[in-house]
């Protein structure tokens, strides 16, 4: 049986696509709305695109068309359906600059609750849910309905309080464990990913 990691906000794939070039058994379903990031994937799983999905749409609480916009940046891993704030010179200090707007593009959005149902209609269960989303992690989740309780294991990222946010819209480490503990999710960790402390991982799995 396949090892099925959802891979949302896939960005350049640096945790999925070494995992399934390396296990035959993992399976991947990446989702990816920046064209260029999709090429990119497309091209770095050619021999493995049996088992690794790449997705160009958006995942969120919604079905229709979003504005998405994209980092001025060539990492590009702030690309997001959410703007950035406007205290970022304050709260983000010496990387503020880093946070710029080149472009805005419109790219599909789905709830998964809907968007399962025809695409992976067989599926039993999502091993590991990683999911980056710059800010729209909670709402990905919330998009799940009843299908959240496929995830077996993940780890999803947030702001660490209303202070900081990176984004206009965004979420806080209490707000994501809240909702967590609410469906049943066991928290094994919470970890800082950024020297400035402003964002953060929070681990999950069932009991």
């Amino acid at each position: 049986m396949s090892y099925i990691l959802f891979d949302v906000g896939t960005n350049w794939g640096e945790n999925s696509l070494t995992k399934a070039q390396q296990d035959p058994n993992v399976e991947v379903w990446a989702f990816e709305p920046t064209p260029q990031l999709v090429q990119h994937l497309m091209n770095a799983s050619q021999s493995f695109s049996n088992r690794y999905h790449v997705e160009p749409i958006a995942l969120g609480d919604f079905n229709g068309i979003l504005d998405f916009y994209i980092q001025d940046n060539p990492g590009m891993g702030c690309n997001s359906l959410n703007q950035f704030n406007d205290n970022l010179q304050e709260t983000w200090k010496e990387r503020a600059n880093e946070f710029t707007i080149c472009d805005v593009i419109s790219v599909p959005s789905y709830r998964l609750e809907s968007w399962l149902p025809f695409n992976i209609p067989n599926l039993e269960k999502i091993d590991y849910f990683h999911c980056d989303t710059q800010g729209h992690d909670l709402k990905v989740l919330e998009g799940m309905g009843d299908y959240i309780q496929l995830i077996q294991e993940g780890v999803v990222e947030c702001a660490k309080d209303d202070d900081v946010k990176l984004y206009k819209q965004n979420h806080t480490v209490d707000q994501m464990t809240d909702f967590l503990k609410s469906k049943g999710f066991t928290i094994t960790n919470i970890e800082s990913n950024d020297h400035l402390n402003n964002e953060w991982n929070v681990y999950f799995k069932k009991p």
